[in-house]
């Protein structure tokens, strides 16, 4: 069978419908926050780096976005993608997001993540003194800017202690947006993301991995997964939630930064238990290899948010638990081992 389902019927927005640039289309925040945004009746144009492969795999879920290669540190790209569409509103999704890998292509993951939101931010300011409006910026800023030594429910306010080339960078465009918005009056909202998962989660991500474990032992296969320790926290949530936030956030009359979480913290034992409970089985623990030089201590052992400020400006709440997520995630990789079909809009 086919690795994947064909795409759904595009969506035909009305000529004069507001347009949203998304960068990182092809990705699960991607694609959730463009489905979100047609439904409202929006034009999106989804950026995907040159030569990715990740787009045929989501394809099935992006119907009606208009693609767009795009490379993030190609700042005059960026301004004609600006020029062209004039959008409104600006998701900035996308983004080198592997922690641990990041220490072996620092200097990439800089440029990336937060030289090329600097010059997005200047591109944005040119454009509006140009044609007399400016589309609003959205960054997706992760909880990982907070560093290794965390206490308690992290807010907005708490300051950053990055400390690998990944949280770094997030930092550095977090506060860039910030100075932006108050220099030059940007709408820029800088969303700190905590971790959160889908069934469109890619399998180089832990809860990826442990889903189709899951789904493959209960068929009888042989499948074990390595990790570096059992006792990780993390706030775990759900990506349809983030979007939601996101959107919100972009919709809303002032700019703000919002911290997007759930405000209850699971471990990676939690996951594991949870993802073979949905299946009837109790022996997760016997498919895990640990290796403990996997886990560094320069991250986080728990991260924990407070989305306050999220509940009471944009009324919003994450509708997912932690147990649903983590059973969706594992029901849909036994469709799609019962299928052969990897990708369907029938999994949404």
């Amino acid at each position: 069978m086919s690795s994947s389902a064909s795409a759904p019927a595009a969506v035909v927005p009305s000529a004069d419908a507001p347009v949203a640039l998304v960068t990182g289309v092809a990705g699960q925040d991607g694609m959730y926050v463009s489905r979100l945004l047609m439904e409202r009746g929006w034009r999106v144009v989804g950026t995907i780096r040159p030569g990715s492969r990740s787009v045929d795999r989501m394809r099935a879920y992006i119907g009606g976005v208009e693609i767009v290669e795009h490379d993030q540190r190609d700042v005059e790209g960026f301004a004609a993608l600006l020029r062209r569409h004039r959008p409104r509103s600006i998701y900035n999704l996308a983004g080198f997001s592997a922690v641990q890998a990041s220490w072996q292509a620092a200097t990439e993951v800089m440029m990336t993540n937060s030289v090329a939101v600097v010059e997005m931010l200047e591109e944005v300011v040119r454009f509006r003194d140009e044609v007399g409006f400016a589309p609003r910026f959205l960054q997706a800023s992760s909880a990982e800017m907070f560093g290794p030594e965390t206490v308690g429910r992290l807010t907005e306010g708490i300051a950053h202690d990055p400390r690998t080339p990944y949280a770094v960078s997030k930092s550095a465009a977090h506060y860039a947006v910030n100075a932006y918005r108050d220099r030059h009056e940007v709408f820029g909202c800088g969303m700190i993301l905590f971790n959160h998962e889908s069934p469109f989660r890619g399998r180089q991500f832990v809860a990826g991995r442990i889903a189709r474990l899951a789904a493959e032992v209960s068929l009888g296969r042989d499948a074990r997964i390595t990790l570096g320790s059992l006792d990780v926290e993390r706030d775990w949530g759900s990506a349809s939630d983030v979007a939601t936030a996101l959107v919100a956030a972009l919709d809303h009359e002032a700019p703000a930064d919002y911290v997007v979480a759930t405000g209850e913290s699971r471990t990676l034992r939690d996951m594991l238990q949870v993802a073979f409970a949905a299946v009837g089985r109790d022996d997760a623990l016997d498919h895990v290899d640990l290796q403990p030089s996997m886990w560094s201590t320069i991250q986080a052992s728990s991260l924990l948010g407070d989305a306050g400020r999220a509940r009471e400006r944009l009324g919003w709440q994450p509708m997912v638990d932690f147990e649903t997520l983590v059973k969706d995630m594992v029901q849909t990789d036994l469709r799609r081992l019962a299928t052969g079909v990897e990708e369907s809009a029938d999994y949404l």
